[in-house]
């Protein structure tokens, strides 16, 4: 058996110095971003049967080993430390997902962040695998594909010119005395003096209050629109009237009205407040014809966002004619009652009403004393080039752009797997799904244990140096000790040699 003792040692021999490749793997890659350390576990080989003699009925149980073998290189996925980075692409994981990246047909997972942007504005890891993600459209994220920016003609990405379409203007309306009165139709007479071909349509004593805001075509260009407030006779019940008219420069109109005395108008009306300067009705009218003529004017049509929709035409825009809705802080579903603004005359009860009021948060107010401004938004905006890039928590990618604009563009998801250590490493930091450790499992940072991303920083290797010393000693030694059982069975052999001389 001595020979088989020399065959037993070679096996430890060659054990351990596949298990002294894993430490110095492990050591090697010490500083490797999003390294995960091997580690080396050991198996006995087959065990033989020795007969004992005799008649012992436990000659079963008497066995001698053949050697060791390696039973398994198993991966620990535990977290690596974190390194803060100056580049928001940098990308670590705090919980137990992987990114996917690709190239052609090859899909690997990794944890190793270290991802740049190349030529063609693809974000791609070192070995110019693609990060996944999902790009974001109005806020919905669609499918799967590669993380791209494609830029513009001078290298930059551009985010599109976008048209308002929805427009707030939320005021104090102060206003008490009627600068504009009329006999026959007092909650119209901001829109009997408009004069688009006089300069100022309205002159300044013809209103109490002002505002404007700017609003955008589609092609990207900037335009005007203002809001025109007088006092009203009062309605019921102590509420007071303000009358309203919205319009745009009469030299900007490229619709119907330019030239005319109707020229820039869009939309008027009146806003009802109670004795506490709480705003409780609104009206809105748009022409539907000449809108020089009262009677052209009708009930406006509601918005889906349940505010009155007017239509205006920007000369030289290119666009057409643009559909915007107008709030003043009050929503509702259509009108209850009510014709033209010519019917209305001089008697409140014929204002129609605003079916399914609802207050918002911000609501203009009619409080008396001074009128401010307290609020103006509008969600149209000209084209812009990408400034800075951010990247949350939750892996949603965000560029700021030089209009003003801040707009999520890809969802970054997470992935995980069933068994961890069924993962094939492939190189470059990557695994590979396999049978063992299930299919990828596909989720949103945060949510359940996919973990959560955290931008400008690196997940580095989790090699322990101190234990990996340890365990070179330690394999240092078992090779040792087989190497001294092969040469104690080569002299056992020699000296069974000699007894043949």
């Amino acid at each position: 058996m001595t020979i088989a003792s020399l065959y037993i040692g070679a096996t430890g021999m060659k054990t351990h110095s596949q298990g002294m490749q894993v430490i110095g793997n492990n050591l090697a890659n010490i500083n490797t971003v999003g390294f995960k350390q091997s580690m080396m576990l050991y198996q006995d080989l087959t065990s033989l049967d020795v007969t004992t003699g005799g008649n012992n009925p436990t000659v079963g149980m008497s066995q001698q080993g053949m050697g060791a073998s390696v039973a398994e290189v198993r991966v620990l996925h535990t977290a690596g430390g974190f390194e803060p980075s100056n580049t928001v692409t940098d990308l670590a994981i705090s919980g137990k997902g992987f990114f996917q990246v690709a190239q052609g047909d090859k899909t690997h997972y990794t944890r190793a962040g270290n991802f740049r942007f190349d030529l063609e504005g693809y974000l791609v890891d070192p070995g110019g695998y693609r990060l996944q993600a999902k790009p974001i459209e109005n806020g919905v994220a669609g499918g799967l594909q590669d993380l791209q920016l494609v830029a513009g003609e001078n290298g930059n990405m551009v985010l599109p010119p976008s048209a308002t379409t929805s427009l707030s203007i939320i005021s104090n309306i102060g206003v008490t005395s009627d600068n504009s009165a009329s006999a026959t139709d007092p909650y119209f007479s901001l829109l009997q003096q408009w004069n688009g071909t006089a300069e100022p349509p309205l002159g300044d004593g013809a209103y109490g209050h002002s505002d404007s805001i700017a609003v955008y075509d589609a092609a990207g260009n900037k335009h005007e629109v203002s809001v025109y407030y007088d006092g009203a006779p009062d309605g019921p019940d102590g509420q007071r009237i303000v009358e309203y008219v919205m319009a745009m420069p009469p030299s900007e109109d490229g619709g119907a009205g330019a030239g005319t005395s109707a020229a820039g108008l869009l939309m008027a009306g009146t806003l009802t407040f109670n004795a506490n300067g709480e705003l409780i009705n609104m009206t809105a009218y748009t022409p539907s014809g000449d809108a020089s003529q009262l009677s052209s004017w009708q009930p406006a049509a509601m918005g889906a966002d349940g505010y009155p929709s007017f239509t205006a035409t920007f000369a030289g825009s290119g666009g057409g004619a643009q559909v915007m809705t107008a709030g003043f802080g009050m929503t509702g579903t259509g009108w209850t009652g009510g014709g033209s603004a010519a019917s209305v005359g001089s008697n409140a009860s014929q204002l129609p009403g605003l079916a399914g009021a609802a207050r918002q948060a911000r609501v203009t107010t009619g409080y008396e004393g001074s009128s401010s401004n307290l609020h103006r938004t509008q969600n149209g905006y000209a084209q812009g080039g990408l400034m800075s890039l951010a990247i949350d928590s939750e892996g949603v990618m965000s560029g700021k752009f030089s209009n003003g604009q801040v707009v999520d563009l890809y969802q970054i998801p997470l992935f995980r797997f069933t068994s961890e250590f069924g993962l094939r490493r492939e190189g470059g930091n990557h695994f590979s799904a396999t049978r063992e450790s299930g299919e990828a499992q596909e989720g949103t940072a945060k949510t359940e244990n996919f973990g959560s991303v955290a931008a400008s920083t690196l997940e580095m290797s989790n090699v322990d140096a101190s234990r990996e010393f340890v365990n070179m000693i330690i394999t240092q030694r078992g090779f040792q000790s087989q190497s001294k059982v092969v040469t104690t069975a080569d002299t056992m052999l020699q000296k069974a040699l000699e007894l043949k001389r």
